[in-house]
């Protein structure tokens, strides 16, 4: 989409002004009416379309001057538009980030309007739930706007939780109820306007800035709710919209008139309201930001490694926000599961999630959620890493990798959304099981470590049968060769039905089986892996897979090729038994 561009054969794009989670915000001249509207595209996929919708379906109901007017909807093609008021303005993020902290009664004006506007928006039975600053607008005259109401519901018509526990919002400004994964309320949408008023008069959100989520959701759920020191007599006002307790809070309407009073140089002393019970209202699995309750229960663990899922563990709905999305559930080890991930410009990312066995708790900084640990990892340009690690000793290993295109996207936002999942998950139930057994013939149902003849193990220097460590799901199995600080390595596997493709080794046959063997590195980098077809079978998609059966040999005692040729004995000794 570019400048010029003629929608619907009416708005003509101008530029853009902004972009979300669906797609990008253009400012458009419509023609026929002669004035400059705002039209928020659909992306091309099924769900974002679905997202637009549902939020005209929304705005549609609502009219208010403190609320951005919706115009209509439109199609052009196969892509859908909101058809927006156009406001000149700046977010009130945007103010605060350009000029620093606002003076109080500023701020207590520009609150009164957003009080009233969610007062109204309350009236009509609907939640906004992500109240921030930059979903805030504010012109030249200090005239503010609610806009976004991408994630609102409307009360009493949808699902309020989803069995993972999963809830939406942006963790600084949730309240600490939402946080805790309780059901939003009209007082949820109060504290995070006294959170956002916050932030404008304090210039930094209440519970700080920082880049890790897990921290920040544990300090918006658990930490005492911060006193502002710049607000004057907006301070007291501040105190009564973020009481920790909703039925605390006052309605939207009597914040505004809290707030009006700051405004106009009354008395700062908000007098006294009368508390109600909270409306329950509905809550989004999963938007940009991730919120995850953990229940004050035991993680039960993984459960029979045969009949975890590591596919599951993906909420592509969630994922979506990143790129188009493609899973495939045969990418790699039977314990793994892939998400391939297409986002802007020509960026791809392999998303992995993979059950793995811990013998000891992995080295990284490590944040404690509820019966379940998060261990961050690597952590560089082209890679992310996370461990939610169990209290069975198995764990989901989550990697983002940057697997293509100059682009590099935000891999940690997106490693992080899959990691709080899996956490919520695992704190609630046991992990989620598969559709279908594997079947009879598969690797899946044999055992690594048995899978070679101990005698063919003892002709390998410094390795015992006796020593063989098994992996998740007996899928591996490591012999440690104490005296190279290495050793053997065999692994399950599975990739496509030929080797043909493959360019950096030799391909060929044990047993009537095909194998392909690559060597790589030398001195203490020298490795070799061999690998040996089990079986083929038709993928999902048309084509064909194979399972593998794969031996790695490393260490400082030969050459590549030297344990190349260990190998690819082992393999040879064990192809009678597959």
């Amino acid at each position: 989409m570019r400048s010029g561009t003629l929608i619907a054969g009416r708005y003509r794009l101008e530029e853009p002004i902004g972009a979300g989670g669906m797609g990008m915000v253009w400012l458009a001249t419509d023609e026929l009416d002669d004035r400059h509207v705002a039209l928020k595209q659909a992306t091309g996929d099924d769900r974002s379309r679905a997202l637009l919708r549902r939020e005209a379906t929304v705005v549609a109901r609502l009219r208010h001057p403190n609320i951005v007017e919706f115009f209509g909807e439109v199609q052009d093609g196969d892509e859908w538009w909101l058809v927006m008021e156009y406001v000149p303005s700046s977010s009130l993020a945007a103010r605060v980030h350009a000029d620093g902290a606002m003076p109080p009664q500023r701020v207590a004006r520009i609150g009164a309007q957003l009080a009233d506007a969610l007062a109204a928006v309350h009236a009509d039975k609907v939640l906004h739930r992500d109240v921030k600053p930059s979903n805030v607008l504010v012109d030249a005259t200090d005239a503010a706007k609610l806009t976004d109401f991408g994630i609102a519901r409307v009360l009493g018509t949808e699902a309020t939780r989803t069995h993972t526990g999963l809830v939406g919002g942006t963790p600084a400004f949730l309240s600490p109820e939402v946080a805790n994964g309780e059901e939003p309320t009209t007082a949820s949408d109060v504290f995070s306007l006294g959170a956002t008023l916050f932030a404008a008069v304090e210039g930094t959100a209440p519970f700080g800035e920082t880049e890790n989520p897990l921290a920040l959701l544990r300090r918006v759920a658990n930490a005492p709710i911060p006193v502002a020191t710049k607000a004057g007599p907006l301070a007291p006002v501040l105190t009564e919209l973020m009481r920790r307790a909703p039925q605390d809070r006052p309605s939207a309407a009597t914040a505004r008139r809290l707030l009006l009073e700051v405004a106009e140089g009354g008395d700062s002393r908000p007098r006294a309201f009368k508390r109600g019970a909270a409306v329950t209202g509905a809550v989004l699995a999963l938007v940009a930001a991730t919120i995850i309750w953990w229940p004050e229960k035991p993680a039960l663990g993984v459960g029979d490694p045969r009949t975890a899922d590591p596919c599951a563990l993906f909420d592509l709905d969630a994922i979506g926000a990143f790129g188009t999305t493609e899973l495939d559930a045969a990418y790699s080890g039977l314990a793994r599961c892939d998400v391939i991930v297409q986002g802007a410009g020509d960026s791809v990312v392999d998303l992995q999630a993979e059950f793995r066995t811990y013998s000891s708790a992995p080295e990284g900084p490590t944040e404690k959620l509820g019966p379940v640990s998060v261990i961050r990892g690597s952590s560089r340009s082209d890679l992310c890493q996370r461990i939610v690690l169990l209290p069975d000793g198995n764990g989901v290993r989550v990697t983002a990798d940057h697997a293509a295109g100059a682009q590099v996207p935000r891999l940690c936002e997106l490693a992080d959304s899959v990691t709080l999942r899996v956490a919520a998950m695992a704190a609630e139930a046991q992990l989620p099981r598969r559709n279908a057994q594997f079947p009879a013939e598969s690797l899946a149902r044999r055992d690594a470590c048995e899978l070679v003849p101990a005698e063919a193990l003892a002709s390998v220097p410094g390795v015992a049968k006796s020593s063989g460590r098994p992996g998740f799901g007996n899928w591996s199995c490591n012999w440690p060769n104490p005296g190279t600080g290495q050793g053997v390595d065999l692994y399950f596997d599975r990739g496509n039905a030929s080797f043909n493709e493959r360019r950096d080794g030799r391909r060929g046959s044990v047993g009537g089986r095909e194998t392909y063997t690559k060597p790589t590195g030398a001195g203490d980098e020298a490795v070799c892996s061999v690998s040996i077809v089990h079986r083929t079978y038709p993928d999902a998609g048309g084509g064909t897979k194979s399972e593998l059966v794969v031996v790695k040999l490393g260490g400082q005692s030969a050459t590549a090729e030297g344990h190349c040729a260990v190998a690819t004995a082992l393999i040879t000794a064990l192809a009678p038994r597959l």
